[in-house]
């Protein structure tokens, strides 16, 4: 093992923000610094003790038993955080020895049939961070005649722990950006609904044009400490509530709804519809359940193009002119008129109309476009 460089870690360190394959690197490099042997990046779902990591001369093998079988009997993940008297969670660096006695972690069956196996004894844990119902952990192992981790050791890692915890929050915040410049992005940006990219506490990641339109104007709602909130009480909870569920650790209980917002007397209230979203590339912890708040101002109108009528369902020009009269609220009658057409004309074009959509009655057909549009105010079915 070479004289350790610190300048040229902390290159290595801020490298990895960028590549995140750099982190196997990383490990070697910090395991040789703190007198370990192996490393493991590991990305674990709190819920069940399983997920996955960059590895250090670690056989990848050996993490495929891990995960099938050994993360469900591992003791460590039994105990009681060491901070037990802190609530919340705090990157801090532990020993092995910090979670139980030595002799109960040797008398176990994870210990004899998967770190001895290993040439595993002790371990070094440097948290890094703990978001969306995940944890980021660099696991420094060393073999039994090197003995526990020294003083000396825990003191170098912990000098150079702020440093690893800075590069992992910033790759985490770099792949956040890349995932909202990518083709989610061009979508987002473009709806003419209010469109607000939140996390489960309301804080605000991205909004869209309209979204923006809707808060300058304390229309319903607003932004307030960087989080999106309802001006009137009673709604900001019910609000703060959908948001919440559709941001919930546990995907079995994360789910969507809607809710209608009310603005001043007299108008129509907002359509707000709120729902979960998972970005692409959002980083080694997949950036946390992120939330998709949809707000549409009823009163505002909402224009379908006649291209995409004719794209949706294989409507004539002229059929589709038709519908459009009728879905900004024209009779029939009067949007035979409007399009100098005879009303026989405009039954036999609604008629087609019906035959190409599905739809049997011109409610029917309005609700479908509606959708096409998106805004169907239905209230969602509860969760």
């Amino acid at each position: 093992m070479g004289v350790f460089n610190k300048s040229e870690f902390l290159d290595l360190v801020y490298g990895a923000a960028l590549e995140p394959a750099l982190w196997t690197s990383v490990m070697e490099r910090y395991a040789d610094a703190i007198g370990g042997q192996r490393g493991w990046l590991s990305l674990l779902n709190l819920s069940d003790g399983r997920g996955g990591g960059y590895l250090a001369r670690i056989d990848p093998a050996e993490m495929d038993r891990y995960m099938a079988y050994f993360a469900g009997i591992n003791p460590l993940n039994r105990v009681d955080d060491p901070a037990r008297f802190v609530k919340d969670y705090v990157p801090r660096i532990l020993t092995d020895e910090d979670w139980m006695a030595k002799d109960e972690l040797t008398s176990s069956e994870y210990y004899n049939d998967f770190l001895k196996p290993q040439g595993i004894h002790s371990c070094v844990m440097v948290r890094l961070a703990c978001r969306g119902g995940g944890t980021a952990t660099i696991n420094i192992t060393r073999p039994a005649e090197h003995g526990q981790f020294s003083g000396a050791d825990l003191e170098l890692a912990n000098s150079l722990h702020p440093h690893l915890i800075r590069a992992f929050d910033l790759g985490q915040r770099m792949a956040m950006d890349r995932a909202l410049t990518s083709g989610f992005a061009v979508v987002f940006d473009e709806s003419a609904h209010g469109l607000f990219l939140v996390d489960g506490q309301g804080r605000l990641r991205r909004m869209n044009r309209a979204g923006e339109t809707l808060a300058a104007q304390r229309k319903g709602l607003t932004l307030s400490g960087g989080r999106l909130i309802a001006l009137e009480s009673g709604a900001g909870r019910a609000l703060a509530a959908l948001i919440g569920r559709a941001a919930a650790a546990e995907p079995d209980t994360r789910a969507g709804g809607s809710m209608a917002l009310a603005v001043t007397e007299g108008a129509l209230p907002l359509s707000v519809t709120v729902a979960p979203v998972r970005l692409p590339d959002a980083g080694l912890l997949g950036g946390g359940p992120m939330v998709i708040v949809c707000v549409t101002d009823t009163e505002a109108g909402m224009r379908l193009p006649e291209h995409r009528l004719r794209d949706l369902f294989g409507l004539t020009p002229a059929e589709a002119r038709l519908a459009l009269a009728l879905f900004e609220g024209a009779s029939l009658a009067e949007a035979a008129e409007t399009l100098q057409i005879s009303r026989f004309t405009a039954q036999n074009h609604l008629a087609r109309i019906f035959e190409k959509t599905g739809a049997n009655r011109q409610a029917i057909l309005i609700k479908l476009m509606m959708r096409a549009v998106g805004l169907d105010l239905e209230p969602a079915p509860p969760g």
